[in-house]
């Protein structure tokens, strides 16, 4: 019999939680005008509510990644996309400014840990020469939940008012549990919808999960050096996905003298970009593999071509004449820069074996960190020199330093007991 493609629908589900994870997330971004004037909070007040989401994202990463290992990934995500779910809703009923504080970080601690555990699902129900393209499948639902989330967010808070668009996402997110709670499995063989066949295809380089009790390798775990020097590209390549979600309207506006409204418009195509990057990067990758015989140069390629062709888009940002110019760089800089999550997460959760999740948490647990250190920083360099010019030499020598990395990293298995 030829093989039924069950994993398919995993791999839908995986992208549909990661535009849900930027639905959630943006809606408050969108909303915080209006919540500024309704609880009368000031611009630094609510910017602690941003931070409260990082700060608890950040804390609980690591332990949430590990609890996916243990747990498995259908009860994990059950409790994360749940989680989550339930605090976007409680957003919008928050009417004091601590309830809204508390709120926040909790929403936080129930998202952590989301896409260590979604890569690891990935990583026991597809191959080995196909996680890179179906980690890029992953990521391109992020950054297009990304792109999009701003405006169907409007459009929501214009149609039932942000309480109620709080409300309406959360929803979104509990009937997503409902459906992965009833189809997923951990154990491919033991779902009714995967053959024989499949199943053969499946189970080439994956790894089994860790057996009951088994303790947690961490000192070979967090001082692995693939596992360190992945950790550093990614805290790296956050300085400069961080300005494309936080600074990139403010620069079309103050450089270039753009509208509300065009800058807006602007700041979608990086994530766009973005999203063409990762579906591009694990097809990339996964065809060298195949051509080559070669996973590691596979992914070697593409890591370090990415971010060779997203430092080059960032110094052409700094000579860019018009807006236009500057936006096209940019858009080459994210495209660019996104080739290589694919083959991150992939590698995470290969080199991490029975622990990739664990892995891919403690490689996360770096962006998370960059999250909340990039915007603060490009904010001193903008305002120390008087023109975002600095940020973008910044990011471009950080992403050749892990481009560097990224020749000499072994993205392969490896058993970390």
């Amino acid at each position: 019999m030829p093989p039924t493609r069950a994993r398919y629908s995993v791999l839908a589900l995986v992208f549909f939680a990661a535009v849900i994870t930027y639905l959630d997330r943006v809606c408050i971004s969108v909303a915080a005008p209006a919540m500024q004037r309704e609880l009368g909070l000031t611009q630094f007040q609510f910017s602690w509510v941003f931070t409260a989401f990082y700060l608890a994202y950040t804390i609980f990463e690591m332990p949430a990644a590990w609890l996916s290992d243990r747990w498995g990934q259908r009860t994990t995500m059950i409790r994360i996309v749940g989680c989550w779910s339930v605090f976007t809703i409680l957003t919008g009923v928050a009417r004091t400014y601590p309830t809204l504080l508390i709120t926040r970080f909790v929403f936080g601690a129930g998202e952590a840990g989301a896409f260590p555990t979604l890569s690891r699902a990935i990583s026991r129900w597809f191959p080995v020469d196909a996680r890179s393209r179906a980690n890029g499948l992953m990521w391109a639902g992020a950054r297009f939940g990304g792109a999009v989330s701003p405006a169907l967010a409007v459009a929501v808070m214009a149609w039932m008012g942000w309480r109620g668009a709080f409300a309406l996402f959360g929803a979104v997110g509990l009937i997503w549990v409902a459906i992965w709670a009833w189809w997923y499995r951990d154990d491919p063989a033991a779902h009714p919808a995967v053959n024989p066949a499949e199943l053969a295809e499946i189970e080439q380089g994956v790894a089994p999960p860790p057996k009951r009790g088994e303790p947690v390798p961490w000192r070979r775990l967090l001082l692995d050096r693939d596992l360190l020097m992945l950790c550093s590209t990614y805290f790296a390549s956050g300085f400069g996905f961080q300005f494309f979600v936080t600074w990139l309207p403010t620069y079309l506006t103050k450089e270039y003298g753009q509208s509300l409204t065009r800058s807006g418009l602007y700041s979608s195509l990086p994530l766009l970009a973005g999203a063409t990057g990762c579906l591009a990067g694990g097809m990339l990758a996964d065809y060298i593999t195949r051509r080559t015989g070669s996973l590691m140069w596979g992914r070697r390629s593409v890591g370090a071509g990415g971010f060779l062709l997203g430092a080059a888009g960032f110094v052409a940002a700094i000579n860019a004449g018009s807006a236009e110019t500057a936006i096209a760089s940019l858009v080459l800089a994210s495209g660019a820069h996104d080739m290589i999550l694919p083959v991150l997460w992939a590698s995470c959760t290969d080199i991490g074996g029975r622990f990739g999740g664990t892995a891919s948490g403690w490689v996360n647990l770096a962006s998370s960190l960059s999250g909340m250190t990039a915007p603060l920083a490009s904010a001193w360099l903008a305002d120390a020199f008087g023109s975002f010019a600095p940020v973008f030499y910044v990011a471009a020598a950080l992403y050749l330093l892990s481009g560097a990395l990224w020749l000499i990293i072994d993205p392969r298995r490896r058993e970390i007991s």
